[in-house]
Order: structure tokens, then sequence, then C-alpha cells
């Protein structure tokens, strides 16, 4: 006696306000990460003690942001886990295949500021990747399952 019982029509509910309010929060974390770009996070935090190990800190960290906050989009968009999960491992391929040549190129070739760098500074401050995923995902999602029925 006194447990409330969630019916059908308030658990969608529920799961729309909650989809809503991630997705907001989500936009919102992209938008704050962009306007806080040019802060020093890793000298707020007191590590880093040389210029290289800062400028490391706070772009892995920028990296991390955004793509967790594209990710939580993508979940906002979608809530699927399946989704989600190949998120993670496309932000784990962004780790492995465009900041750490990044970081490389950076620390071992600081003068070199070709279209090579140029290409990897924007795939790294910008959830590019994550967000290529959303109208793919849109496809598979809604075209392709029409002509499955």
């Amino acid at each position: 006696m006194g447990q409330k019982v969630l019916y059908p029509q308030t658990s969608k509910i529920l799961m729309a306000r909650t989809r809503v309010i991630i997705g907001a929060l989500s936009i919102a974390g992209l938008v704050v990460v962009f306007l806080f770009q040019r802060i020093d996070v890793a000298t707020m935090l007191g590590i880093g003690e040389s210029a290289i190990n800062r400028f490391l800190i706070n772009r892995t960290i920028r990296f991390l942001m955004n793509d967790a906050f594209a990710i939580g989009l993508i979940y906002a968009l979608f809530v699927e886990r399946k989704y989600v999960i190949f998120s993670l491992y496309v932000q784990v391929a962004g780790v492995v295949l465009f900041l750490i040549p990044y970081f490389i190129l950076k620390v071992y070739l600081p003068t070199y500021n070709g279209p090579m760098i140029s290409f990897l500074h924007r795939l790294i401050l910008n959830p590019t990747l994550l967000m290529l995923l959303i109208p793919a995902f849109y496809y598979q999602k809604y075209r392709v399952g029409r002509e499955e029925l």
C-alpha cells in the first residue's frame, strides 16, 4: 500500500521529458564549451607545470567534454543503446586516430602549421565525427526501418 504505480502513459511522458532535458543540457554544454574555449582549465585545476602540458590537458578536456555532450545529444534524439555504444567506439577511434597524432604533431613539430594540422585541429576542437553520426543514425532508424516493413 502507498506505492505509486507508473502507468504506461505516465512513463512515456516522463521519458519524453527526460529526453528533452538531456538534449537541452547537451546542447547547452556544447555551447558552454565553445564559449569558454580560451579558459585554461589545467591552470585552474593546478595541473600542468609547462606550457605544453597545459596545452595537452586543455585540448584533451575539451575533446572529451565535446564528445560527451554530443553522445548525450545522440541519446536524447534516438534513445537506443546501440547508437550510444557505437558513438563511444567512434569517440575512442577519434582519440586514437586524431587526438594522438594531433598531439604528436604539435609537440614534435611545433612550427608546422600546414593543412594536416589545421584539419586535425578542427576535428579535435569540434565534435565533428559524432555530429556526423546524427544524420546517419536518423537515416538508419527511420528510412531503413520503413523499407523493412
